[in-house]
C-alpha cells in the first residue's frame, strides 16, 4: 500500500522530521493527559501518535530506498 503523496515525495526528510516532533508532543501530552486521569482523551492522543508514527515509516520506506 502506498502511503505516500506527492509532497511526501518531493519532501520526505521534512515530512518524516514534523510526523517524528508531531509524535513527541502527542506523546506528551498523553502523559500529561492520563496523569490527570483523563483516559478517554489520553488514548485517542495515543492512537494519533502511533498513527503517526506508522506514516512517516510508510514515508521512510517508499521514498528513502
Amino acid at each position: 500500500m502506498n502511503m505516500t503523496t506527492g509532497f511526501d515525495r518531493r519532501h520526505p526528510r521534512g515530512v518524516i522530521l514534523i510526523r517524528v516532533l508531531v509524535t513527541a508532543w502527542l506523546l506528551a501530552l498523553t502523559g500529561i493527559l492520563l496523569a490527570y486521569g483523563y483516559w478517554g482523551w489520553g488514548l485517542v492522543t495515543l492512537a494519533g501518535a502511533v498513527a503517526n508514527i506508522v506514516w512517516a515509516y510508510g514515508v521512510y520506506r517508499a521514498t528513502m530506498r
